[in-house]
């Protein structure tokens, strides 16, 4: 037996429709900047970015200013 503790494990961003969510980040991410509104898609990248670390989608008010970077 190992006295050594398990290693923290990401989830895949598969799970409760977050693959989705991932999806909808992305492309409004893609769409905004071919529009030229850069200002505007660095927040969905922000949002791409923290699912992509396999974090959950913030719900609170701390979490959300953390995963926007305010």
């Amino acid at each position: 037996m190992s006295n050594q503790r398990p290693g923290k494990l990401q989830k895949p961003l598969d799970r409760n429709g977050d693959m989705q969510v991932y999806k909808f980040f992305k492309t409004s991410a893609s769409l905004l900047k071919r529009e030229k509104k850069e200002d505007e898609a660095f927040y969905f990248e922000q949002m791409v970015d923290w699912l992509k670390t396999g974090k959950p989608l913030p719900t609170s008010e701390e979490d959300i200013i953390r995963a926007l970077g305010l």
